[in-house]
């Protein structure tokens, strides 16, 4: 993968010279190392954001309207920030970059699109790009981001106040719009709070989005749009990005590989004496030279009965000799995750009690990875259920025998199967667990065993903690592995570790 792109990055070494950038993110024109002529981002084709935005406003009636807005530049400590990640439900149907901004989308059946896109951006500004670099700017959102306007985003609230009234139903990203009715009792609008009043709550929000904006700007907006209908967006969204297109497909299968061999690199330099810092460290770093923008999430890394803390994040342990290594760990490649969990022994061998709980394990997963098709017609709750059972079958065939009623799935097995994963690492919440699962879907697998020091588990098995999780992409027929670089059968992870 590295030398791929250090290759390809040879070849447009023309491309390379505009400097400094024109725009707020890479364009193809300045970044023709990493993307095509036809990519709005690395990976994904001006055509398919059209094709996002078009699925999107056809579900909708005619006169409905969408508002969606960008993530926000969040504080570390004072004026030093965390390094920008936009909102998912933004990104996936712009494409675009930068904080501060907002799209509103206009279903508008007499247009060649069928709906009209405004983006709301920060405006270009020598001042402020002299110390921040470039802004992308209102001509470049048209463009190149295909706006059919684009326009500062402090003038935002103007706009929904003069364009908004005449819309029947807003589709609107603001995390406290729900689908939910109202518990019964509760008022009907005699507090006004934005919990209360979805056009308020979404005013509010949006007013307070966008930099600048002010509550009672906010409150004038509410004074004149009378809007009779706001529902939550995220669930029309999120149905549509629960199936990957082929293109999203081929960077989760990049970020998989990426994150894999990040794991096997760690297993090969483990050993006794580092921290579990310095574990977490070498794979971030394997994966940023791969080309990962950033980890998908902190990282577990757990020696020893730190293995037995399901999110143990701490990370500050030494490693002993005699200790399994349980790391949970991914990356993300441009926008895209991956979510990877092995278990393996700092010495490079398993002893007996390691192998066998390990194998129990693995076993488990790689049964319910099998189920992972759209024939099989199966969801996640049905493939969990297999999981308890199968890991009962492979836990009394290692001598677990004096298990009492909730001792696997409170103790030894406390949580769930799977997760749905794409551009966000618990993506897509509004999935239902109970569905059937189809072709495109991309979920984890990953079982876990977690030995407690307790007289009715095995004494040579306690403190040790196993999980195996791997990304797989549902097919009709047949499951992909995404993360089928990350060593797992006991066999390979020796290998890996003794190389």
């Amino acid at each position: 993968m590295l030398n791929q792109t250090l290759k390809r990055s040879i070849q447009n070494t023309s491309k390379l010279l505009s400097k400094p950038a024109n725009y707020g993110q890479p364009v193809a024109s300045t970044h023709g190392y990493m993307m095509s002529e036809t990519d709005l981002t690395p990976g994904i084709s001006t055509h398919e954001y059209e094709q996002r935005r078009k699925n999107l406003m056809s579900q909708l009636n005619p006169g409905d309207s969408v508002v969606c807005v960008s993530g926000h530049v969040k504080m570390m400590s004072q004026q030093i920030f965390y390094s920008f990640r936009q909102a998912t439900d933004f990104n996936y149907l712009t494409g675009f970059q930068e904080p501060d901004s907002a799209v509103v989308l206009e279903r508008d059946d007499s247009t060649p699109r069928g709906y009209k896109m405004v983006l709301f951006v920060r405006p270009k500004d020598p001042h402020i790009e002299l110390w921040d670099g470039a802004r992308t700017g209102q001509e470049a959102a048209m463009s190149i981001f295909k706006a059919d306007e684009s326009k500062p985003a402090a003038s935002l609230a103007a706009y929904l106040k003069n364009t908004l009234r005449a819309h029947k139903t807003v589709y609107a990203s603001h995390p406290r719009l729900t689908d939910r009715p109202r518990k019964r009792g509760a008022s009907s609008g005699s507090s006004g709070s934005s919990s209360s009043n979805p056009a308020k709550a979404l005013v509010d929000y949006l007013s307070s989005a966008i930099r600048g904006q002010t509550t009672s700007e906010g409150d004038s907006v509410l004074a004149t749009l009378g809007l009779p209908n706001v529902r939550p967006l995220g669930p029309l969204v999120e149905k549509m990005r629960s199936r990957k297109s082929p293109a999203e497909r081929a960077l989760m299968r990049s970020s998989g590989r990426i994150a894999g061999l990040g794991f096997r690199d760690a297993m090969k330099n483990t050993h006794a004496g580092l921290s579990e810092h310095q574990v977490a460290a070498r794979f971030e770093y394997h994966c940023a030279m791969a080309g990962s923008q950033r980890q998908a999430y902190v990282p577990v890394v757990a020696s020893g009965a730190n293995g037995l803390a399901v999110h143990y994040t701490a990370n500050t342990m030494l490693i002993d000799k005699d200790d399994m290594m349980l790391m949970d760990a991914g990356c993300e490649l441009h926008g895209y995750c991956s979510d990877i969990t092995r278990t393996w022994p700092v010495n490079g061998t398993f002893s007996q009690p390691q192998r066998d709980l390990y194998q129990a394990v693995l076993n488990v997963e790689k049964q319910c990875i099998k189920l992972c098709t759209e024939d099989s017609g199966v969801s996640l709750n049905n493939i969990h259920r297999e999981s308890v059972r199968l890991l009962g079958i492979e836990l009394k065939q290692i001598g677990f025998n004096n298990l009492r009623f909730g001792d696997l799935e409170r103790i030894l097995y406390p949580h769930y199967i799977s997760h749905p994963l794409g551009m966000d690492l618990h993506d897509t919440p509004s999935f239902d667990r109970s569905q059937k699962l189809v072709d495109g879907n991309v979920i984890t697998i990953e079982p876990g065993c977690y030995v407690f020091p307790n007289e009715r588990f095995p004494k040579w098995f306690h403190n040790l903690g196993v999980r195996v999780e791997d990304d797989v992409l549902v097919g009709k027929n047949d499951p992909l592995v995404l993360t089928q670089e990350a060593p797992k059968e006991i066999a390979d992870i020796e290998r890996a570790c003794h190389s």
